[in-house]
């Protein structure tokens, strides 16, 4: 097989799949990729068999008939852009991506995984065989659909991992123990595809070179797993970390983690070996290709963020590309399918507007320049309207200038250098220092055909009952502005939000040398973090000695001498926090000083319409600009 660029797109599920069968939707957003001028696609996780379908049916499942067409439109679409397509195969075995099946979860021995509620049935060797039969009708059905390619997922913990890790696999029978035997389900299921494959299909298989659970699969077992598949026939491997939860890193990781597990699987083999995992950026990639660590090097998050990355990297225009964060947050909910933070096509389609001049350029004001201000004016100008923006602070950015303040956050301003580099290529004028009055509406309605307000919001004032008290919000522990106050012991208190506004200042006060005591009324830790950063950030929070307590109401007495008192909501039991500084941590304030209403040559977005988040603001930036 050749390519023409060593970049790769690496296995990214979109959920736009109904009943199992790729959407048109689904095939738009492979077509959007092949477009961007990557070398190679690989899809989403593709399931082979009935016992691991979602409830959901949210999952590709590659065993039925109708698979077929639908795959081969999205082949046809990828090839036309000079792109080639490899399907991943998939069986979950005890992991559900925190869905339910209509099935029980299936492993090779009866041991629950700590991410889902039920145990495993244990696999009948009868069982066995019939999924493996589901890998080779699998795998015949991408060979009809006219893929270049099949991979095996046998990293994350999945099921042919489950077999393969001592951990996991506790069977006395043909297909536990000894190495040999815990590789057998592996062996058949590679003898099944390839009794199928023709020639020049190429099969590939993932692997965890660190499965990052105790007691679970390291490198040396990686490599070992490695040596034993080459001997197989595999024509590449493709290398990760982790397992369920663990994977998707997050911000709080450093890039490329898996760069030096890839190095030692193609050193030991000599097979061509992918490498991904929180590569952001071309030269990072060129590193590894160049450092003899990979031959192919694959991103995810990344070409979500921007499916242009390649052709702006070969072209020389990096600073035209649009950076993930790798915070989570809208590429892992799925509600209801792929969507992402900083681009508002994800999941959405491209809005008719954009891409092509507006019929009539207009004068286009924008009041504030926060990231909806911004994107706003980036897709506005981009159509060929003349656009001013104001913005009362000194610096772009807004809230999200804040949320990059916090801990293990920072990269949240590559959102605003982003649109910065954007409105200065698009020549919008940017006025800094230049705060819009009541008093200048008239005037900015005489000369613009169109306002976008997007004053954004403020924190909440203190509650009325902690007056007299040392106090302070949570964008003042971001940015260092505290009271002075008799020691460092301070209480964060998350009124309901569940997000990572109050968490963000008990980390930051911790790192800082202050004893802190986080509470909320909340019945859980973290709700509304996304799952893989919310246990890293929990244990951070542990780590670094913050009390959690979850449950609690917060009272406070009418003498502001005496301590805030924590009261559980349910059961008894005060708990004096001893605190001396109150972080409170309430829903963030719109800022609306003017009396506008949405309508012709008016838009409102953002958080002046309701405090929400960067995911929001983004889009309704795009689609203020879009329509104008």
């Amino acid at each position: 097989m050749t390519l023409k660029n060593r970049l790769v797109a690496l296995p990214a599920g979109t959920s736009m799949v109904d009943h199992g069968i790729p959407t048109l939707g689904d095939t738009g957003h492979f077509e959007r990729l092949a477009a961007g001028g990557v070398g190679l696609i690989i899809g989403g996780a593709t399931v082979v068999h009935p016992t691991t379908t979602l409830r959901s049916r949210k999952l590709v499942e590659a065993y039925l008939d109708e698979f077929v067409p639908s795959t081969a439109a999205k082949v046809e679409v990828i090839h036309r852009h000079g792109a080639r397509f490899v399907g991943q195969l998939c069986h979950l075995g005890r992991e559900f991506i925190g869905g339910e099946s209509e099935a029980a979860p299936v492993a090779p021995s009866p041991i629950k995984t700590v991410r889902d509620a039920y145990p495993p049935h244990e696999l009948t060797v009868r069982e066995i065989e019939g999924i493996v039969e589901g890998w080779r009708v699998s795998t015949e059905n991408l060979v009809k659909a006219g893929a270049d390619g099949v991979e095996i997922h046998a990293a994350h913990g999945y099921l042919p991992a489950q077999f393969m890790s001592s951990l996991t696999n506790r069977r006395s029978d043909d297909f536990g123990g000894s190495f040999e035997n815990r590789m057998r389900f592996m062996r058949m299921v590679m003898e099944a595809m390839r009794s199928v494959m023709p020639v020049g299909f190429a099969l590939g298989v993932r692997l965890s070179g660190e499965e990052e659970i105790p007691g679970g699969m390291g490198i040396e077992d990686c490599v070992r797993i490695a040596e034993n598949l080459t001997d197989l026939g595999v024509d590449y491997f493709s290398i990760t970390h982790g397992t369920r939860g663990k994977y998707v890193k997050d911000s709080t990781n450093p890039d490329a983690v898996a760069v030096p597990s890839a190095s030692r699987v193609r050193a030991a083999t000599g097979v061509t070996t992918l490498v991904g995992q929180r590569i952001r950026d071309a030269a990072t990639a060129e590193h590894a290709i160049k450092s003899g660590h990979a031959d192919l090097v694959g991103m995810a998050r990344a070409l979500i963020a921007d499916p242009d990355l390649p052709v702006k990297s070969e072209t020389g225009r990096l600073g035209e590309i649009r950076g993930c964060l790798g915070i989570n947050q809208d590429c892992r909910a799925f509600d209801p399918h792929l969507h992402c933070a900083v681009n508002a096509e994800v999941g959405r389609g491209r809005h008719a507007g954009v891409g092509i001049k507006a019929p009539h350029a207009k004068e286009v004001y924008i009041i504030g320049g926060g990231p909806a201000g911004m994107e706003a004016a980036r897709v506005a100008a981009g159509r060929g309207h003349q656009v001013t923006l104001f913005e009362k602070e000194i610096e772009l950015g807004g809230a999200a200038r804040i949320a990059a303040a916090s801990p293990h956050r920072a990269a949240f301003i590559d959102a605003i250098d982003y649109l910065e580099r954007e409105l200065r290529r698009l020549k919008v004028d940017v006025n800094l220092a230049a705060g819009i009055e009541v008093d200048d509406i008239a005037e900015i309605r005489s000369t613009a055909d169109h306002i976008v307000l997007a004053t954004g919001s403020r924190p909440a004032s203190p509650p009325t009952q902690l007056s007299g008290r040392p106090t302070a919000s949570v964008d003042d522990v971001l940015l260092g502005s505290l009271p002075e106050v008799q020691g460092k012991r301070a209480l964060v208190y998350d009124e309901g939000d569940g997000f990572w506004p109050a968490y963000s200042a008990a980390e930051a006060l911790a790192r800082n040398g202050w004893q802190v005591t986080f509470a909320t009324a909340l019945t859980a830790l973290a709700s509304r973090v996304p799952a893989e950063s919310a246990g890293p950030l929990l244990s951070r929070l542990g780590e670094a000695g913050v009390e959690l307590r979850v449950g609690h109401s917060l009272i406070v007495p009418d003498n502001p001498a005496d301590t805030l008192v924590l009261r559980p909501l349910f059961g008894v039991g005060d708990i004096e926090t001893g605190s001396v500084l109150t972080v409170w941590h309430q829903p963030r304030i719109p800022v609306t000083p003017f009396d506008m209403e949405v309508g012709d040559g008016v838009s409102v977005i953002g958080d002046c319409v309701s405090p929400r988040r960067l995911s929001h603001a983004i889009a309704e930036g795009y689609r203020a600009g879009a329509e104008i």
